[in-house]
């Protein structure tokens, strides 16, 4: 069991808490809503185009990234260039940042290397805290017998040394160790990949609809309302989501 300990302290490392919380967003009373699969979309039109929001996921850990669709359709006779960095978001009517693409794809492989930086010094210290327990056991014995017309009977405790019992649990954590690395890694990349769909500069034809995802960054996971004003072709329609938290 005392072998174990390092692994499960490195599957602690890569697994984090388990939480059963989840939160939704549900639209805001006093716009034009439609429900999709119970999701709703929130649609603001203008003159020149429709502007349709909704969350992308039904559910998410109050610990991830509000992320939601945004559907911009050009119903003009020209052409609309669509910036989504001049757009504007509010969290409890406090501004709050919209992340780009860059900005994201930074921020995850950041936290991967700081994950795998951690996981090395811990797989480090585990594999050689292993290798010492495992090549350093005890071992009990006694012994009886007569010595002359007397018998006699003998306990203890000894140390023992097995270089190669050492040798074998260091190497089982370190390749337990180089395995999360490879996992945070793929993640990491899978995370990034993801993130290509945020929403980016993009000239919308007319007639033409563009989507991409908007992440809003929080500084706290309490919050209870998420407000987006997207300018467009001199417009500026407003689209506002609250937080629900269910167990």
């Amino acid at each position: 069991m005392r072998k174990l300990l390092p692994l499960l302290g490195i599957t602690a490392l890569l697994t984090g808490c388990v939480s059963t919380q989840l939160t939704s967003y549900a639209p805001k009373d006093g716009q034009v809503i439609a429900y999709d699969q119970g999701v709703g979309a929130v649609t603001a039109t203008t003159p020149a185009a429709a502007v349709t929001m909704y969350p992308t996921f039904r559910f998410q850990s109050p610990a991830d990234i509000p992320t939601f669709t945004l559907m911009v359709t050009n119903n003009s006779d020209h052409e609309i260039d669509f910036n989504p960095e001049v757009m504007t978001a509010a969290i409890d009517n406090h501004q709050c940042h919209i992340y780009t693409l860059q900005e994201r794809v930074s921020e995850i492989h950041k936290a991967a290397v700081q994950k795998q930086v951690a996981l090395a010094i811990l797989g480090g210290v585990a594999a050689a805290g292993a290798g010492y327990a495992a090549s350093h056991q005890t071992t009990t014995y006694s012994s009886a017998g007569f010595y002359g017309n007397r018998g006699f009977y003998s306990t203890g405790v000894i140390q023992t040394y097995n270089p190669a019992a050492g040798i074998f649990a260091g190497a089982t954590i370190g390749a337990a160790t180089g395995v999360g690395i490879h996992q945070i890694a793929m993640a990491a990349g899978n995370e990034a990949q993801a993130a290509q769909g945020i929403f980016q500069r993009t000239t919308i034809h007319p007639g033409q609809t563009v989507v991409g995802q908007v992440l809003f960054k929080t500084d706290s996971a309490k919050f209870t309302a998420l407000n987006l004003d997207v300018p467009i072709d001199g417009a500026l329609p407003e689209l506002t989501f609250l937080r629900q938290d269910t167990l």
